[in-house]
């Protein structure tokens, strides 16, 4: 899964990089980032398989994208996960939790809500709670 995933993102990524001139490790760094915007969840990414398959320790790949985004890999995979899960609960806040635990690679509704109260201090249910009654007032 790893390895299909590292050769998606550079196939993709290829038409956007002729002509900068990266390192080697700053392009392992740029892949890391597209990987972990790009698949957010659909597939369940293990940061410790991926770093060998781009050719880099963990140490080295974490300090370099620290550097480069200011926030660890693991901060901004789960800040990505926030993130849709909130722009799919204001589109729809009576769309299915566990559709979006799902698309975001949790196997469980309650992981996902443990989560997300432990990163929001709420709920999801509780934030599509608010959503709908902003959306009610025309504040959306």
């Amino acid at each position: 899964m790893e390895l299909h995933a590292i050769e998606k993102i550079r196939r993709l990524r290829a038409p956007f990089i002729a002509g900068h001139e990266y390192t080697a490790i700053e392009e392992r760094v740029e892949t890391m980032h597209d990987i972990l915007r790009g698949l957010h969840g659909h597939a369940k990414l293990r940061l410790e398989v991926l770093s060998p398959v781009l050719g880099s320790s963990m140490k080295t790949l974490e300090r370099k994208f620290r550097a480069r985004y200011g926030e660890s890999m693991k901060s901004f995979h789960q800040r990505t996960r926030l993130e849709i899960a909130e722009r799919k609960i204001i589109l729809d806040p009576d769309v299915k939790l566990m559709s979006i635990a799902s698309d975001l690679g949790y196997d469980r509704e309650s992981e996902f809500n443990r989560f997300y109260k432990r990163k929001r201090g709420i709920t999801p249910s509780e934030f599509a709670r608010v959503v709908r009654q902003r959306q009610a007032r025309g504040d959306f």
